[in-house]
């Protein structure tokens, strides 16, 4: 017994030898205030490009109060043409009317010059749509403007209508109207109606349906289509049509101003290029992001970044066919870790 207590001890001893021996080195720990690691940076390159084939309807009001609009609309068009002349895109342009009431109208395509839509090769195009969009104001005052573009781009289709629509072509519709949208639901709902016309196309470029109308309430119908759909807002109130035109030119041509992030990016870090291939060279033009103020205005600068949709948007400018969009920034997902 005494024996084994002196062995405890002893071991004993030795432990607390070891623990409180001072030349003992510590393990080594890690720097309580280490350098932050390298940011993790992402450019994407994008190449504005075009979608050759394009078929755009124009529905447009013809009841008693849209004399100033159908000829603020054809004084303007060349303005729209630009971006199609000379082009070489394969477009088609048709014209119909909110008048549902009239059988000769109810989806059927204007003609004009002996045409039933402007192309390519139609002579006096800027003339021939002025003939079509400036059809009078002798119309239904029951506007259906829903309901006379999905006749006329469903029903009427492969009747009335036939070659206009084209399924390989991006399909784009704007319509213009002073009154609320009264289309009878037995013939399409405003639901039914979005539904149906995302389905005419699966790329969301390829189609999208624009609104040139009154404010809400008033034109809620076409502009809950347009902001499901995607496409341009306007107040048909506003004088500025050369304004809409061009905007309305450029999205219908497939001429982009929005391009996509393929990463979260920290905002603040976003830097865009635009590089144009010269003969010899490669011209390249940097832009700053725009000011906006509190009511979205933008007041300098020249692309703005949307968060809800990680994309950024060209406020004027309008890259050419073929440019590179060159877009860096660091990486939120990087930035986080740190």
């Amino acid at each position: 017994m005494q024996r084994i207590l002196s062995l405890a001890m002893v071991l004993w001893a030795v432990g607390c030898g070891i623990e409180n021996d001072f030349g003992y080195d510590p393990p080594d720990y890690p720097n309580a205030d280490p350098l932050p690691p390298e940011k993790v940076s992402q450019t994407d390159t994008i190449i504005q490009v075009t979608t050759p084939k394009v078929d755009i309807l124009w529905t447009i009001d013809n009841s008693c109060s849209m004399y100033d609009e159908q000829t603020a609309l054809a004084e303007n068009f060349p303005i729209f043409m630009e971006y199609f002349t000379g082009s070489g895109l394969d477009y088609h342009v048709g014209v119909v009317s909110t008048d549902m009431d009239n059988p000769s109208h109810s989806g059927k395509l204007r003609t004009a010059g002996g045409a039933k839509y402007i192309t390519k090769e139609t002579p006096n195009p800027v003339g021939i749509f002025a003939t079509m969009a400036q059809m009078g104001t002798s119309g239904s005052a029951t506007e259906r403007g829903l309901g006379a573009t999905y006749t006329a781009l469903e029903i009427e289709r492969d009747r009335y209508n036939a070659g206009f629509y084209r399924d390989e072509a991006s399909i784009h519709t704007i319509c213009i109207s002073d009154e609320p949208d009264q289309t009878q639901s037995w013939l399409i709902t405003q639901g039914e109606f979005i539904d149906w016309y995302k389905g005419l196309k699966r790329d969301r470029d390829d189609r999208t349906f624009s609104s040139i109308v009154m404010p809400a309430p008033t034109g809620s119908s076409y502009l809950n289509v347009t902001a499901e759909v995607g496409g341009i807002p306007y107040d048909i109130n506003d004088p500025e049509w050369d304004v809409v035109l061009t905007r309305l030119g450029v999205q219908t041509s497939g001429l982009k101003t929005e391009y996509f992030l393929s990463q979260q990016p920290v905002e603040e870090s976003i830097q865009v290029e635009v590089h144009e291939d010269l003969d010899d060279d490669v011209l390249v033009q940097a832009f700053d992001r725009a000011i906006v103020d509190e009511y979205g205005t933008v007041l300098e600068g020249d692309w703005t970044y949307n968060s809800a949709r990680n994309s950024i948007e060209f406020v004027e400018f309008v890259p050419k066919a073929l440019n590179r969009v060159v877009i860096t920034y660091d990486l939120l997902a990087a930035t986080q870790e740190q």
